[in-house]
């Protein structure tokens, strides 16, 4: 506007001008007596204010220029780097602390044959009482029982600090297990056929980074597959019983961890939260690395293909427990949400042929978990505990669909178990963690009670046998006081009837194993 008002006095000077210039070249009239000659202004008053304001006008472009502003918000984001941390070692194969382990001929030779095994803690000589205390020997014995009875035959002795961690292969020819402290600290792996043991990993415990992950055989029975730190990580490794083809499976900044084989062993299924962390290396680029910040509570779910070392994401919700087979071809899994368990949780299941992932329950849980839940073997059926103020026990088919609730049987929260016949027809329900407040109760595929036996003893953690002729279970001995909280061992007809005490007049403390072999 200011340029505009200069230049309006301008344009009529020039014009007053360009007017005397006109008036100046005309033939001058004769002047009259009553009309003096007019003064014709001098050129140089109308050219000299024109020379010197048309300059001012063209340099108003220069009022753009105001780029300098955004450089000054740059110092402010500039990203404090965190303290440095020491990487961890990169954990290698150990094989070493060989030992050789006496072994009774009936286990060498019952290789692949069915077996019940259990562990004994603190061992005594047997005592004429059941279930006489005795006095602690800070060791335990891992046994194997034929389903038909007979004597308890003893595969080795083992610090009691061992506990259950403790895992058969398939087919029963290897049984790996972890010790702590005394130096020789680690997982080792005995070969049933040779009596020999070594040690495979040099580890302090089974947590990587504070992620409880337990290994896992193959189904063949020839490797055993770990989840392991890595300088600022966790990846799933896998090795040969033998110690050869010691190697990384997964390979990313993320953590990957719960390892879950298919039946087939075609495919293995494990968590990841590689696609919200891709790195956990301080300051690194995409770093979910904070000094404060506690290992992940679950991740996606992702498969490895066996034959070619493909990995694909299976589903990108939040997996919050280890996920376990169906089938071949199918998965089991349970969403959450990330870092709050209370907040509820959804049971799915996925087809690695194709497809969707498949939502069998409420995809906004408001606070109700599924538990333990049990698939019969074709996956037309699985039952669970549904918990949020109370607890009830649900049956589902793989649609969704309800099929039956039952109200009456109140395990607490996490207390539950179930196992499905190999023909699938019935499912024998039992409690877990020690706490068996039932008897045996069998159930078939609609849920309706075959079986409601008194609790004594309390069941706990049943187990069908690979051949489905037997049921073993936990069992907690009842009586009027109440029960005196000892665990046996027991094993039971097909029908539910007809239980054994197979460790009745052992001493110190049991702990069922389970099913060795038949596979």
């Amino acid at each position: 506007m200011k340029a505009y008002t200069r230049f309006v006095p301008v344009v009529i000077v020039i014009v007053l001008a360009l007017s005397a210039c006109q008036a100046a070249a005309a033939p001058t009239p004769t002047p009259t007596e009553t009309q003096p000659p007019t003064d014709t202004p001098a050129p140089t008053e109308s050219a000299t204010p024109a020379e010197t304001e048309t300059p001012t006008f063209t340099p108003t472009t220069t009022l753009t220029p105001s780029a300098t502003f955004t450089a000054t918000v740059t110092p402010t984001i500039t990203p404090t780097p965190y303290p440095t941390i020491d990487p961890l070692p990169t954990v290698g194969f150990a094989g070493d602390r060989f030992n050789h382990v006496p072994l009774d001929k009936q286990v060498v030779d019952g290789v692949g044959k069915v077996w019940l095994s259990y562990i004994n803690i603190n061992d005594k000589v047997s005592t004429v009482i059941p279930g006489t205390p005795a006095a602690a020997s800070g060791m335990e014995t891992i046994f194997l029982v034929a389903p038909t009875g007979g004597q308890p035959i003893k595969i080795m002795d083992l610090p009691a600090t061992t506990g259950q961690r403790l895992y058969w292969s398939p087919n029963g020819a290897y049984l790996a297990y972890f010790l702590a402290g005394s130096g020789a600290t680690g997982l080792y792996v005995l070969d049933i056929k040779l009596g020999l043991s070594l040690r495979l990993f040099d580890l302090e415990d089974l947590n990587p980074r504070g992620i409880l992950s337990e290994p896992v055989w193959s189904p063949d029975s020839s490797q055993l597959t770990i989840a392991l730190a890595t300088p600022f990580d966790v990846d799933i490794y896998s090795v040969n019983v033998d110690g050869t083809q010691f190697r990384n499976l997964t390979q990313s900044g993320g953590f990957d961890f719960w390892p879950a084989w298919s039946p087939d062993g075609q495919y293995m299924a494990f968590v990841s939260d590689r696609a919200q962390c891709p790195s956990w290396e301080p300051n690194a680029p995409q770093s979910c690395y904070r000094p404060d910040r506690p290992p992940p509570d679950g991740g996606n779910l992702y498969v490895i293909e066996a034959s070619s070392g493909q990995i694909r994401q299976v589903a990108d919700v939040w997996v919050s427990a280890p996920p376990h087979w169906i089938s071949s071809t199918r998965l089991a899994y349970v969403s959450g949400k990330p870092g709050d368990p209370a907040a509820g949780s959804t049971l799915w299941w996925a087809d690695l042929r194709g497809g969707p992932p498949h939502r069998v329950t409420d995809a906004d849980p408001a606070g109700l978990l599924v538990l333990r839940d049990s698939w019969s073997g074709d996956g037309k059926r699985v039952l669970y505990q549904e918990a949020q103020s109370v607890a009830h026990l649900v049956m589902r088919d793989d649609q969704g669909s309800e099929l039956a609730r039952n109200t009456d049987l109140n395990f607490p929260r996490y207390a539950f178990a179930a196992a499905w016949s190999p023909d699938n027809k019935r499912v024998v329900i039992g409690g877990h963690n020690s706490q068996c407040p039932y008897g045996m109760i069998v159930a078939d595929d609609s849920f309706k009670v075959l079986v409601n036996a008194p609790p004594n003893p309390g069941v706990c953690d049943p187990q069908w046998s690979p051949d489905g002729r037997y049921i073993a279970f936990a069992g907690v001995t009842q009586s009027s006081s109440g029960t005196d909280g000892r665990l046996d061992v027991y094993i039971a007809e097909a029908s539910g009837y007809g239980a054994r005490n197979m460790t009745g007049r052992a001493g110190g403390q049991i702990r069922l194993l389970g099913w060795v072999g038949g596979k």
